[in-house]
């Protein structure tokens, strides 16, 4: 088609020349633009690649786009990707309707869209508001209606494509939506925040849809009897059921439709509980249906996460329970890697706890568990002996959720010297399983933004805070001898007493400095070591530089998460600039443009999240100012100025006296 294109009398550039320019101004809308406008033939080209991305984020750009697909109706044939997130703004939508219907029609003939992201403008609990019934009974009804279109007739178009093929001629597409790859839908319903599965069970039947994710829907309690000519035929791999009702009968006639799933969610309705839904936890409570359901797609799952709102209703939540359902569990789930749940999920109450009911190639167990738990992992994870039990388990992993500004979430109490040793010891236990140990922090913006997570929210960030199999078993263990420096030093919890010392230093530097003399002879000692070659025994313990060095790593490592929820345009330049700058330069000046904003509509919230990055910083006594920076710890010691313009500083220090000179910190490192 190239050739024809770009061949005539005027246009003598070869189609390979012609292709590499297009190709090299993709993504530059503005220059695309400008070359459509030279010629047919590269018109048809560049606005293959200006519309085959369309991201629609209010109503507002709805007219433009409708009046180029009326223009010319091969651009509604070039749109591989279609995001339509409108934002909730009432005075644009008021008058949207007829707007959207329109474009709505457009989509139904989008016969190469891949990829497709639908949220409803009147999510988050704005259902209720005006226009959010409309969107229920015409924008949904509509895509479903192209849906079950391509449904029927893809199937019926490709195999005349394929028999046109055979004879050696070409049959252009005619049914939108026959090639769909991947679809999102985050909606709700005309009166509640969840929209009831009905006509819609034509997603599980498409004929090209590989990957799935649909939040909030409430499923039948029945099977889908429209599912019973589609067993094992659809290609559908990756499916992630997001705060959704789940019934284990109708999720069995969904699993019964892929020919080979690999990756299952079952999100069932955890935190959408405050408005129309109450607490309802419905797989755990009919584990044995549920595993039925499951056992469907036994012959190709690869993973599979569960998360269950048990934790949300039962007393004790952190004790691990055990039930043993009838058959034989997943036993038969040989491709199974990978299993997510938390401890009140029937997968682990009922398959994780009875280890001749676990899959048998299983190598990965992540065990999450939420911060309104009583009971943390990083105080009191489960116990260990249930999971050496597990034949085929290579790495346990245990998830904190947390959110900024908890406790939770701070390396003090993550890295608290007695609790960092239980961990260590207990993760040695386990190795000799020969299974690995691993920490993980779940952490979210704020504890009010909850799933399903819509188009510019802050999505949770998942990180690895402890590797026992990086932090290793083998080393000299040495610990600081703190004992000569005062009652309140003699503690094993050395590293607490750290943190308290520290305080105090701006009042007893002495004390400080004898602190960091404990500490160098530890480390002195330990270098000693290992220059004389020593080889470092196995061992459970971890000495106080040990404690030190993951507690640093670790707060370097939560930082980074932090600023993950912070865009580059928010005020925190004396946070990334802990060590300041006297100049007067112009270069260090910045204007609001440079500045740095939080990717969150909340005031309040974008203060806590200053104060929580801004924490590890804090004033001393006049003069003193002691902060952390990359794990380490220093402190500024100031001069104070007489009327007369002259430097004073305290008697105490000699050496300090010499260095503070023309107004500028002494920097020592503290470790």
């Amino acid at each position: 088609m190239a050739s024809g294109l770009l061949h005539n009398a005027e246009l003598c550039l070869p189609n390979e020349l012609a292709l590499l320019v297009l190709d090299h101004l993709e993504g530059d809308n503005k220059a695309l633009c400008a070359l459509a406008r030279t010629c047919r033939g590269m018109q048809y080209l560049a606005e293959e690649r200006l519309y085959k991305t369309i991201q629609l984020v209010s109503v507002k750009d709805l007219h433009a786009i409708i009046e180029a697909f009326t223009y010319r109706h091969d651009r509604v044939r070039a749109v591989q990707t279609l995001e339509i997130l409108y934002q909730y703004e009432p005075g644009d939508l008021k008058d949207s309707d007829e707007h959207r219907t329109t474009f709505n029609e457009c989509v139904a003939h989008m016969i190469n869209l891949r990829e497709w992201h639908i949220e409803s403008p009147y999510d988050n609990f704005n259902w209720g508001q005006a226009g959010g019934e409309g969107w229920v009974e015409r924008d949904m009804q509509r895509f479903r209606q192209a849906l079950e279109a391509a449904s029927v007739e893809g199937p019926k178009e490709a195999e005349r494509i394929a028999a046109e093929q055979r004879l050696g001629r070409n049959m252009e597409r005619t049914v939108g939506l026959a090639l769909l790859e991947s679809l999102t839908i985050h909606s709700h319903g005309a009166a509640t925040d969840f929209w009831e599965l009905d006509g819609f069970h034509c997603l599980f039947r498409h004929p090209t849809l590989r990957h799935l994710h649909v939040s909030c829907v409430a499923f039948p309690t029945a099977e889908i009897p429209e599912l019973e000519s589609h067993i094992r035929k659809t290609p559908l791999t990756s499916l992630f059921f997001d705060e959704c009702e789940l019934e284990p009968k109708s999720l069995l006639s969904i699993l019964r439709t892929p020919a080979k799933l690999k990756t299952l969610t079952l999100g069932e309705n955890v935190f959408n509980v405050n408005q129309s839904r109450r607490i309802k936890p419905i797989l755990s409570r009919k584990a044995g249906l549920s595993l039925k359901a499951l056992s469907a797609v036994a012959h190709s799952l690869e993973s599979l996460t569960h998360l269950d709102p048990g934790w949300r209703t039962e007393a004790s939540p952190h004790v691990l329970r055990n039930i043993r359902p009838s058959g034989e569990g997943m036993r038969s789930f040989y491709s199974l890697k990978y299993l997510e749940c938390d401890t009140n999920s029937f997968l682990h109450k009922a398959v994780v706890m009875n280890h001749d009911l676990a899959p048998p190639n299983l190598e990965t167990l992540r065990v999450r568990r939420h911060w309104d738990v009583p009971i943390d992992m990083w105080d009191q994870p489960p116990e260990f002996d249930h999971y050496a039990a597990l034949p085929s388990l290579e790495t346990l992993e245990l998830l904190q959720s947390s959110f900024i500004g908890l406790e939770l979430s701070h390396a003090d109490y993550i890295c608290e010297a007695e609790r960092l040793r239980n961990r260590h010891a207990k993760a040695y236990k386990l190795s000799k399983a020969g299974v690995n140990v691993k920490m993980l922090i779940e952490l979210h913006m704020s504890p009010g933004l909850i799933p399903p997570y819509l188009h510019d929210e802050s999505v949770p960030i998942v990180q690895c805070i402890y590797d026992a199999s990086t932090v290793g078993f083998h080393r000299h263990v040495f610990n600081d001898e703190v004992e000569d420096i005062g009652p309140e030093a003699n503690t094993s919890e050395t590293e607490d007493f750290m943190s308290s010392a520290l305080s105090d230093a701006r009042h007893d530097f002495s004390t400080f400095q004898a602190l960091q003399r404990a500490r160098d002879v530890a480390d002195e000692k330990a270098a000693a070591a290992t220059a004389a070659g020593k080889e470092a025994p196995e061992t459970e313990q971890l000495g106080d530089r040990d404690v030190r060095r993951i507690k640093g790593e670790t707060r370097r490592a939560l930082a980074i998460l932090r600023h993950g929820f912070v865009r580059p345009r928010h005020a925190m330049q004396s946070y990334m600039d802990p060590f300041g700058d006297d100049s007067d330069d112009d270069e260090q000046e910045h204007d609001d443009e440079d500045d740095f904003l939080v990717d969150d509509l909340d005031e309040d919230e974008d203060m806590a999240l200053d104060l929580e990055l801004d924490d590890d910083a804090f004033e001393g006594e006049e003069g003193v100012h002691v902060y952390e920076h990359d794990g380490e710890l220093y402190i500024e010691v100031f001069g104070e100025e007489t009327d007369e313009g002259e430097e004073t500083d305290e008697e105490d220090d000699d050496e300090m006296e010499d260095a503070v000179e023309g107004g500028h910190p002494v920097v020592e490192e503290l470790d």
